[in-house]
This record gives C-alpha cells, sequence and structure tokens, in this order.
C-alpha cells in the first residue's frame, strides 16, 4: 500500500512538474492557434480560392474555344442523289471561336473579378480581425482572474497571518474571542470568493482552449506593450482606412462600378471570328475536297423592349447603395475606435487612482496594526483595514489587464495589429497588408 502511494504521489508529482514547465504561450501565439482552427476564417480562405477561379475565368473567355465533333449518319438515299447524298455519311470537324468584340463587357467583368478577389482578401483578414478580438478577450480574462486568484490567495495568507496574532493576543488576554471569530468569518468569506473567482477562471481558460485548441492549463505570458500607449485619438482615426471592413466595403463599390460597364456594354455589337475544319467530310470529291471555312460574325441588338437601358439604371442604383453601405461601415469603425479610446482612456486613469489607492491603504493598514498593538483601535479598524488594502490591490492588476485587453483592441480596429492582415490560412498564416 505504502508502495502504490508513493508510485501515486510521484506520478502526480511528475505532472506537475511538466505542466511548471510548460513553454508560455503569448497572445500572438494563441491567436496563431485560433487562426488554424477557426471555421469561419476557414471559410473565408475557401471562398477566396474560389473567387480566384472565378477571375480565370474570366479570363479565359478571351481566348479561343476549340471542340471537336464526329457524326456518322445513315439514310436512305435515292439512286440519282447517292453521289451528292450518300446513305452513310461520316464527318469529323474542328471548330475553333475567337470572340474580338463584346462590347468592352469582357474586360469589365475582369475588372470586376479582380475587385471580388481584392474584397474576398479583405474579407478574410476582417474574419482574422473578429477572432483576434474574441481570442484577446480569452486571453486577457484569463489572465485577470489568475491575478485575481492569486491576490484572494494573498490576502487570505495576510488575514490568516493577522489571525495567528490574534489567537496568540486571546491566550495573553489582550483580544477578545468575538475578534477571532470575526478574523475567521472575513477568512471564510474570502475563501469562497476564492471558490467563485476559480470557478470564472475554469470557465475563461475553456473559452481560450475552445477558440485556440490548446491546453486548457497552459501558461500564459503577457507581453502586453504599453510603451506607446500616449497616441492621441486622431492617430487611431486617422488610420481606418486601412481596416479590413473598410476596404471590403471600398471593393463591393468598384465590384458595381464595374456592373454598370457590363451592363451598358450590352447595347454595343459583338463579333466574333468562327473557323471550320473538315478532316473527313461526306459529299462529292469536289466537295469534300472544301475541307475548310471561315466566318466572321457581327450581331448588333437593336430593341429589347428597354431591357438593357433599365438593367443599366438598376446597376447605377446598386452602386449607390454600396456606396451607402461603406459610408456606414466608414462611421462605424470610427464609432468603435472612438468606444476602444474612451475605454482605454479611462483605464489609464482608473489605474492610475487605484495605484494611489493601494500606497495609501497599505500604510493606513500599518498604521492601524501599529495603533492595534498600542491598544488605539479595535480589531474591527484593522480588519477593516486589510480589506480595503486588498480589495484595491486586487482591482488595481485586474483593472491593468483590462487596460492592456482594451489597448490591444483599439490596435487592432485602427488596423495597427499585423496579426490580422493574413493572406491564407493555407499558408503558415503569412503576414502583409496583402
Amino acid at each position: 500500500m505504502r508502495k502504490i502511494v508513493i508510485i501515486g504521489l510521484s506520478i502526480a508529482g511528475s505532472i506537475a512538474f511538466a505542466a511548471k514547465n510548460k513553454p508560455a504561450k503569448t497572445l500572438e501565439e494563441c491567436f496563431q492557434a485560433a487562426l488554424k482552427r477557426s471555421e469561419k476564417v476557414g471559410v473565408q480562405d475557401e471562398l477566396l480560392v474560389q473567387t480566384k477561379e472565378g477571375k480565370t475565368q474570366a479570363i479565359g473567355g478571351l481566348f479561343p474555344t476549340i471542340s471537336g465533333t464526329a457524326t456518322y449518319l445513315h439514310q436512305p438515299s435515292p439512286a440519282e442523289l447517292s453521289a451528292t447524298s450518300p446513305a452513310d455519311q461520316n464527318t469529323v470537324k474542328l471548330s475553333a471561336d475567337q470572340p474580338l468584340f463584346r462590347g468592352l463587357r469582357e474586360f469589365a467583368t475582369i475588372r470586376q473579378k479582380d475587385a471580388q478577389v481584392g474584397m474576398q482578401k479583405f474579407a478574410l483578414q476582417d474574419a482574422a480581425r473578429q477572432l483576434f478580438y474574441d481570442t484577446t478577450t480569452a486571453y486577457y480574462n484569463v489572465l485577470a482572474l489568475e491575478s485575481d486568484k492569486n491576490n484572494y490567495l494573498n490576502e487570505i495568507d495576510v488575514n490568516n497571518k493577522r489571525l495567528k496574532e490574534l489567537q496568540n493576543f486571546l491566550r495573553i488576554g489582550r483580544s477578545r474571542l468575538s475578534e477571532v471569530l470575526t478574523q475567521k468569518a472575513n477568512i471564510s468569506s474570502l475563501e469562497a470568493q476564492l471558490m467563485n473567482t476559480r470557478g470564472q477562471l475554469e470557465n475563461a481558460k475553456e473559452i481560450l482552449a475552445f477558440l485556440t485548441g490548446l491546453d486548457r492549463d497552459l501558461i500564459l505570458q503577457d507581453t502586453g506593450d504599453m510603451s506607446d500607449d500616449s497616441k492621441p485619438l486622431p492617430y487611431y482615426l486617422a488610420k481606418i482606412e486601412d481596416r479590413p471592413d473598410i476596404k471590403t466595403a471600398a471593393e463591393s463599390v468598384h465590384i458595381y462600378d464595374e456592373g454598370i460597364s457590363i451592363a451598358f456594354g450590352q447595347h454595343l455589337p459583338s463579333i466574333d471570328l468562327i473557323g471550320d475544319y473538315y478532316p473527313v467530310k461526306p459529299g462529292t470529291q469536289a466537295q469534300q475536297n472544301v475541307n475548310w471555312d471561315v466566318q466572321l460574325v457581327l450581331s448588333m441588338p437593336i430593341f429589347e423592349g428597354g431591357v438593357i437601358q433599365s438593367q443599366v439604371r438598376q446597376a447605377t442604383s446598386v452602386e449607390r447603395q454600396y456606396e451607402l453601405q461603406l459610408s456606414q461601415v466608414r462611421r462605424s469603425a470610427e464609432q468603435e475606435v472612438r468606444q476602444f479610446y474612451d475605454n482605454f482612456a479611462a483605464d489609464k486613469t482608473q489605474v492610475q487612482k487605484l495605484d494611489e489607492t493601494v500606497d495609501l491603504s497599505k500604510r493606513n493598514y500599518e498604521a492601524e496594526l501599529q495603533d492595534y498593538r498600542n491598544g488605539l483601535v479595535t480589531n474591527l479598524d484593522v480588519l477593516q483595514a486589510i480589506t480595503t488594502w486588498q480589495d484595491a490591490e486586487r482591482a488595481s492588476a485586474h483593472q491593468k489587464f483590462v487596460m492592456k485587453l482594451d489597448h490591444t483592441k483599439l490596435e487592432a480596429a485602427a488596423a495597427q495589429r499585423k496579426e490580422i492582415f493574413i493572406s491564407s490560412t493555407r499558408v503558415d498564416t503569412k503576414r502583409g497588408n496583402n
């Protein structure tokens, strides 16, 4: 039995040692893992592949089409027509059709497809931006709750030391039993809050693991750099044109602007060069010697009941619709940047005040403790001083992670986080504004 216990402790110790020595994950590493796992980003990536193929197909429309046909025909043939119309006829034909002019619609279509590829690239990056928001929130939630947990443990430790001091005072008659019981009740309350925080922490870890696919007990390394947090609001507002959602909306306007050219091009004629070659051809020897032909076909729309002009007006209206949507996206982006900036500015002020509160409340606790030992105040005064100090300590540490979260989101909202500018998830998430 003793060997089993020793083996069990050894295994548990090995597991704890392995967990403790896992490499810590940064926010960037967590986001890269989330990119590879996200179905939404993957769907946008597949749409990008499909859009690129659409552009290839549009370009292919400029080149000739070549087809081959072979037919065998058997028919009853009168004797007098047997030379020109034999009963058995074999035909082998190669045909080529080269479009020469389509009212310039073909080039407008290629430009439209090119804009669609650009739009889909930006849509992929916008999906990455939304995922970055989610991953960042989950990441800093875990760090903030880890900080809360550690601060509760520290507060419980401080109160336990105070309890031991009160118990010693009780034995020599310098403290009352009610003071000891009050201290124990406070510790019990803190332990209950610690349990609640641990539950929240487990939920936060689960969300981060769901997004990234990484181990839920991984160690996080906070690398948030606040050295550039002094940039003014106009700096961030000036960057919003680089946001993927604004670029997506701008490309949509371009797409439907080309739609007007495509619709108007139907007014213009179409010209095709068509050629046929007959390796095998039925008929007389003279007919068989004529084994090729070339046609120049001109097709001109004359009247279609006003349908084409209606399509032009419709395309113009659609373009105006997407111009309005672009304006709406710009205003929404500006509002988001302002909101994150205001949150960040408020966070900075709050952190400064909380740091002041921590310093003052700690000094107050030390003074109250000394006064208690001199018999000038009661234990309730000391307990209140401990609670105020530790609450401020916990709030300050927590708010610093909230500030980093809002700062990181502000950077992403102003297109200042290079992680979101991915070109594809098929490659190891190349970076760069493509």
